[in-house]
């Protein structure tokens, strides 16, 4: 499962430019996103990201270079908040943490799965 994990943890990277540049629905497709949700929350993200302190920069860089209007994004100061929705913000106690959430939320959204919390 952490090899099916850390290649979810790699879709920051690998749908951006300096990646391979696939699109976030193929990359979601690839790592069979949708089948492997239901056995992972992002408690289980946190010890790969952990070990793989580069995942932080990429998704931060993921997040910053996002050009929609919907999903999440993600701050260097740990905070999670809703594309458009200024009042949904959420601070977490560490980076890795706000990471781990971050990734689970803004895939879920693309992926059309209901969202945490919802």
């Amino acid at each position: 499962m952490d090899t099916q994990l850390l290649t979810i943890l790699r879709i920051g990277h690998e749908t951006s430019a300096r990646g391979a540049g696939l699109s976030l629905h193929e990359a979601l497709a690839r790592t069979q996103y949708l089948m492997a949700r239901s056995g992972f929350g992002p408690i289980d993200l946190l010890p790969l990201i952990k070990l793989h302190p580069t995942l932080r920069e990429e998704w931060i860089s993921y997040s910053e270079d996002k050009r929609t209007s919907g999903g999440w994004y993600l701050t260097e100061k740990g905070e999670i908040g809703r594309v458009g929705v200024a009042e949904e913000r959420i601070k977490l106690d560490s980076l890795d943490e706000a990471v781990a959430e971050y990734v689970v939320r803004e895939l879920d959204h693309w992926a059309g799965v209901n969202e945490v919390g919802e």
